[in-house]
């Protein structure tokens, strides 16, 4: 039995799952980016509500997350802002990845070896 405080906003994970689902038709219809933040002005609910539902629809929360990630990826909305979103929002997914590859080129060589690379660049010595 649960103890005293208020009553869950949604009773089930498909309520859940539906409420999410009727935002995002909504977003559509109006050009909206679908977001949590929305999505809680809509019900009204708080965000920390949002949240909570991972802990009582964990497969639901992650599919709802999932669709308001798709919902945001295929919006026409202005495509700078929504890059900006997905990369803050989603994470590592759409983050800008930039390669370094290092090559550690400090080895010993043998003095031919130098004089060879001095005579490609026309370097001698001045002996």
């Amino acid at each position: 039995m649960r103890g005293k405080g208020q009553p869950r906003t949604f009773k089930t994970a498909e309520e859940f799952y539906t409420a999410v689902a009727k935002y995002i038709k909504y977003c559509e219809e109006h050009s909206r980016l679908p977001n949590v933040a929305g999505f809680c002005a809509s019900m009204p609910i708080h965000r920390d509500t949002y949240y909570a539902q991972k802990q009582y629809y964990s497969d639901t929360f992650n599919m709802v997350e999932d669709l308001l990630e798709d919902g945001a990826l295929n919006s026409d909305i202005a495509p700078g802002f929504k890059q900006f979103y997905m990369k803050n929002k989603f994470g590592a997914a759409y983050k800008d990845k930039t390669e370094q590859i290092n090559t550690n080129l400090n080895h010993e060589m043998t003095e031919e070896e130098a004089d060879q690379i001095l005579k490609q660049f026309n370097i001698h010595d001045n002996e």
